[in-house]
């Protein structure tokens, strides 16, 4: 889906710039497996039972950088009584870099001890242990708000370069950074006020009282898909057409990551495979055109439905060639789609004459966005209807704009 920086925007509270990158990672996943996504639910009903703690917890870029600079630099044998008479700026700026690592290792720990844990995560409640285990081997507990001598520094470093050799840190940062987005996710969820999705065996898709995300006093809808498999959208420009399909696709992305979603209650299958094609765009680099590129979205999604369930969605699609072209492939492509009975299709469509060669079709559901035109005035209500809307509006915005009086002047 393009523009997914929107919607991670709504959970990005991470602290540090690395963490960002696994939350980008994370939002960026492709395929999907439901044992998976239903522990990632657990883990961040874990994290949201711990909000105030992990709330209150704070990091930053900069003392990341700092103990990842100091840690990559560390060697004991450069330590002794010489260069403190030597080279004493080195020396001073070592024992600060020693304060800065147990400061933050020991913080860091005491969160992780107070961590309630929970037993649906187990693998996951194994792994804060280990990290526990792993920060209370490096001695910050018992050299924490102390007054260190030069052999008690000496040890620590002693401590810091052999963890390093064997490579403990490596996993450690993962752990950190991954700690970090599961505390941002949770942040977003709770700002926003989210529900988790279910997910059904009886192939019913409902979402109810649902909204985008990035919309402030949204009109909330609902839908409900009973023994269906292909929605198409119709109606006029601006009515909510691309909003209304983006907010279902959104919800559907969150829900397969185990995120919660923007919906009083959210129950749907669960697909293997998600595509959300919205304003596709010439791919100069491969040398397609808009049409060749919607071509092969198309392909690529029917060779992924030859061995997994998929939730597609096709915003306008084929509107890069002729409307006759376009008018017989569309009924092709929604005819040939909707037969894969495991999956959901979503399309979005202004062809209104291919409406008499869908109609016949009992997979298909009909749905628009309500909008009424009363002499030359267009209302636009944002609340889903079921049919086929046959409201045209472009020769009405293209006088009201005045486009007319203006071609008429030459």
């Amino acid at each position: 889906m393009e523009n997914i920086s929107e919607i991670i925007s709504h959970f990005n509270f991470t602290q540090t710039r690395k963490s960002k990158q696994y939350l980008a990672s994370f939002f960026n996943q492709k395929s999907f497996n439901k044992n998976q996504t239903l522990y990632t639910q657990q883990k961040l009903k874990m994290f949201l039972e711990n909000f105030q703690l992990i709330n209150d917890y704070k990091s930053s870029e900069n003392i990341v950088s700092s103990i990842q600079k100091f840690l990559g630099e560390v060697n004991t044998d450069n330590y002794n009584l010489l260069t403190k008479i030597m080279y004493r700026e080195f020396f001073n700026q070592t024992n600060n870099n020693i304060t800065l690592f147990i400061e933050f290792f020991y913080r860091f720990g005491v969160v992780l001890k107070n961590f309630q844990k929970s037993n649906l995560c187990k693998d996951y409640s194994d792994e804060i242990e280990k990290n526990i285990q792993f920060i209370d081997s490096l001695s910050v507990n018992e050299y924490h708000h102390k007054v260190l001598d030069f052999k008690q520094r000496k040890n620590i470093l002693t401590t810091i370069e052999a963890e390093v050799k064997k490579g403990n840190f490596i996993s450690f940062w993962n752990f950190f950074y991954m700690f970090d987005v599961y505390s941002s996710i949770a942040k977003g969820i709770k700002q926003n006020n989210l529900k988790f999705p279910h997910f059904n065996s009886d192939a019913s898709f409902t979402m109810e009282h649902f909204y985008h995300l990035d919309l402030k006093n949204a009109v909330k809808n609902t839908i409900e898909v009973k023994e269906k498999n292909t929605i198409i959208f119709t109606g006029a420009n601006m009515s909510g057409k691309s909003t209304a399909m983006k907010s279902i696709s959104i919800i559907v992305l969150l829900g397969h990551l185990g995120v919660a979603v923007p919906a009083e209650n959210c129950n749907i299958p669960f697909y293997e495979s998600i595509f959300l094609h919205f304003s596709v765009n010439d791919n100069l680099k491969e040398g397609y055109s808009h049409f060749m590129q919607e071509i092969v979205n198309l392909k690529n999604v029917l060779q992924e439905l030859k061995t997994k369930n998929c939730f597609v969605v096709f915003d306008e699609i084929f509107n890069g060639t002729n409307i006759n072209d376009a008018s017989k492939i569309t009924v092709d492509t929604i005819n040939g789609l909707s037969q894969y009975k495991n999956s959901m299709f979503v399309f979005s469509t202004h062809l209104n004459m291919i409406e008499n060669y869908l109609m016949n079709n009992k997979n298909i559901m009909l749905l628009n966005l309500e909008s009424f035109l009363t002499g030359n005035e267009l209302t636009f209500t944002y609340k889903l209807k079921e049919g086929w809307s046959k409201l045209e509006i472009g020769k009405i915005l293209f006088d009201q704009y005045g486009l007319n009086d203006l071609l008429r002047q030459h």
